[in-house]
């Protein structure tokens, strides 16, 4: 793949493909430069010259940024011994990267609304693609005592954007990876099925699923085997100590797994 003018590959999302899910995995701080792409393209409205912007850190943020810390050298206050030296050249790049990164997240919402594409149903229907997969996993808490962590699917944000599942309260644990849109089928199952044990696990402190025969030991989950694997692109259930399969994953019983 060339890599053009603008720091970017032959091929780069439309608006439209972007409000889709493809910003998922353009990392944050490219996104002003494709949006002075996307001007060059003919697209143009003021939060699109906004993003764009960023790119050469001449955001109005940024310029406000760079002034209370020009103000501050100043001598305005007194300074401890060391703080009144400017940044040198390396750290202010990485610090405008990471404020460009931030700006951008605010903004690239806004200017897909200004150019007439709508990331929110998108984000939708991802959202409720996972929660079918979770409500198959919760038919294994069900069966096994634990019906009443009613599993929800909880958008995570982030870049790349990923689902996670949630307790009632809302809580959940989000240092996996999750459930991301390019999955489909027994992966997304898989994914969904190990996002409720490590919500299970990381929250209430949980190990589930138990097997019956080696499980219970408190170091069960995650010192062995993982709890959820695909078998011939089948989502299967595991037991940590040991591996063996339990059963597939929406088809857990008592014979199988512990209950409360």
């Amino acid at each position: 793949m060339s890599i053009d003018r603008f720091g970017l590959g032959d091929w780069w999302p439309r608006p439209k493909q972007a409000a889709a899910g493809a910003l998922d995995h353009l990392p944050t701080d490219q996104w002003p430069v494709l949006a002075a792409k996307w001007l060059a393209a003919g697209f143009d409205s003021q939060p699109l010259r906004q993003l764009a912007q960023l790119q050469t850190g001449e955001s109005p943020a940024s310029r406000r940024a760079d002034r209370r810390s020009s103000s501050r050298r100043g001598g305005g206050w007194a300074q401890p011994v060391g703080l009144g030296q400017p940044l040198p050249a390396e750290a202010q790049r990485l610090q405008r990267r990471q404020r460009a990164a931030l700006d951008s997240m605010e903004l690239m919402p806004e200017v897909l609304r200004s150019l007439g594409f709508d990331p929110a149903p998108a984000n939708e229907e991802f959202v409720a693609r996972c929660q079918k997969a979770l409500d198959i996993v919760q038919h294994d808490l069900d069966a096994t005592g634990y019906g009443r962590y009613q599993m929800r699917a909880r958008f995570g944000g982030g870049w790349p954007s990923s689902v996670h599942a949630a307790l009632p309260d809302g809580s959940y644990w989000g240092g996996g990876g999750g459930m991301s849109r390019e999955m489909e089928g027994s992966w997304l199952l898989a994914c969904a099925a190990d996002s409720v044990s490590t919500t299970l696990k990381e929250i209430p402190e949980i190990e589930w699923p138990v097997c019956t025969v080696h499980g219970g030991h408190p170091t069960s989950i995650w010192a062995g085997n993982d709890p959820v694997d695909l078998i011939k692109k089948v989502a299967w259930w595991r037991c940590t100590n040991t591996g063996h399969p339990l059963a597939p994953v929406g088809l857990l019983t008592a014979e199988t797994a512990r209950t409360l």
